[in-house]
């Protein structure tokens, strides 16, 4: 039992030596219970690289699920740098200055 705590710690201190995202980021995001309660949040999708919409009926969701978008990107999304990819790095980029700059003329909330 010792053994397999230690490798659990183990494994977890080498994900965050490596700055990966969390576990729960890879997961499924699976409802549980049968309350019949609509629950609307995100989930990471991998194949997209970004966090998508996630509508469920249940009483709770456990897995890959968030109830802000702004959380769920600041966990799971890989940063984007040049190095990686140029292109979506410039394009990223002009669109977030494109839209602080419209939220600013127009005076919308962040």
């Amino acid at each position: 039992m010792k053994f397999v705590i230690l490798l659990s710690l183990m494994c977890i201190g080498i994900g965050y030596a490596q700055q990966q995202s969390e576990v729960k980021c890879f997961m499924d995001a699976i409802p549980v219970g049968e309350c019949g309660s609509r629950i609307i949040g995100y989930s990471y999708s991998s194949v997209r690289a970004r966090c998508v919409n996630y509508e469920t009926i249940g009483c709770e969701v456990i897995g890959n699920f968030f109830t802000d978008r702004k959380v769920c990107e600041a966990k799971c999304k890989p940063p984007i740098s040049f190095r990686n990819n140029p292109f979506s790095y410039y394009f990223e980029r002009a669109f977030n200055q494109a839209r602080d700059t419209l939220r600013r003329i127009f005076n919308l909330p962040q």
